[in-house]
């Protein structure tokens, strides 16, 4: 062998072959992040990671939603940390609130999820549906948020003592429930207040009661975006159109007073009933008005019947829900039509 001859197989043994070798690692090392990176992303996709602050809640009946094949157990025990009175003013047995994250499985609504964890309709439904409304709609696999203690959040508005007294609970617990000192509070923040609930209107629109069906009927007509019935152009609904047999009795859907009971071009004979914290109604196209101006009705009570008078192509009730003046969805307030 020639001195070139042994140069090269020098170098072949000690250089090309260990080089080779490494390839094979750095290759599988790459293949093996590549999948881990898969695999994150897929579970990522399917459970998102929580906001910091909540938590995942398992459902006691079914945890191997997280990762399937891991067995069933209990919903973590809720440990509280004993404040030390420095949180709020001296609370000594508020904790601080903890938000967990439900995640809806079919046949879930918020009733049955506030049963299941122990908690008020009251209390989810306020940390999930803004002034109940799509109370009545809970998605699969929505991230619902479950805290950790029965209590609603409200807007400070003037002194927090005045508002504490008026719901019968401890300045120092709402503090302490908030994680801040009075120093820290200003107006038209929210705050959790523990152990409280809403009363009387507010009440049932957070448990999904606020506003009974006016009429039995199906939809003929959704709110939103639609091609206008006589012209086929599209244009936008302001109310539910609900077919009904001439003549259905129409009955209100809440209670209020009659601020409107008359003809209109394009709602015929309508009726607009003005409720509470800021909602009205608006009852469109009667062949006949029972009613009139000024009259307090309660729901239930009969205030027309069901025509097609003003725009309408046949015998339906146009029925609108109005937030200050500004037409909502009547879908996510009423049960029975969707």
């Amino acid at each position: 062998m020639t001195h070139h001859e042994r140069l090269i197989e020098l170098l072949r043994s000690h250089v090309l072959v260990p080089l080779l070798g490494i390839r094979r690692h750095v290759m599988s090392a790459l293949a093996l992040l590549f999948v881990t990176a898969v695999v994150v992303l897929a579970l990522d996709a399917r459970l998102p990671f929580p906001r910091p602050g909540e938590r995942i809640l398992y459902d006691p009946t079914d945890w191997s939603l997280l990762l399937p094949g891991h067995g069933r157990t209990t919903v973590e025990p809720r440990h509280f940390a004993v404040s030390d009175g420095s949180i709020g003013g001296g609370s000594t047995t508020q904790a601080p609130l903890s938000v967990l994250l439900y995640r809806a499985k079919p046949g879930d609504t918020i009733g049955s999820v506030a049963t299941k964890l122990g908690l008020s309709m009251d209390t989810v439904s306020s940390m999930n549906r803004v002034q109940g409304r799509g109370v009545h709609n809970v998605r699969v696999g929505e991230l619902l948020k479950i805290p950790t203690e029965d209590g609603i959040f409200l807007t400070l508005t003037g002194d927090l003592n005045a508002m504490c007294s008026v719901r019968k609970v401890a300045p120092e617990d709402v503090l302490a429930a908030n994680g801040i000192t009075r120093d820290q509070l200003t107006q038209g923040m929210l705050l959790f207040f523990p152990g409280v609930q809403h009363t009387g209107f507010e009440l049932a629109l957070a448990n999904g009661v606020g506003v009974a069906l006016p009429i039995h009927g199906y939809e003929s007509s959704p709110f939103g975006r639609r091609l206008d019935p006589f012209t086929g152009e599209p244009s936008r609904h302001s109310g539910v159109d609900i077919a009904a047999p001439e003549g259905s009795q129409i009955r209100s859907g809440t209670d209020g007073r009659v601020i409107a009971a008359q003809y209109d071009a394009t709602l015929g004979n309508y009726v607009q009933v003005q409720g509470q914290v800021g909602f009205s109604y608006v009852y469109g196209h009667m062949s006949q008005i029972l009613t009139h101006v000024g009259a307090v009705i309660s729901t239930g009570q009969v205030i027309g019947l069901v025509g097609h008078t003003g725009y309408a192509t046949g015998p339906h009730l146009h029925f609108e829900i109005r937030k200050n003046g500004v037409p909502i969805n009547p879908n996510n307030y009423l049960p029975g039509i969707r």
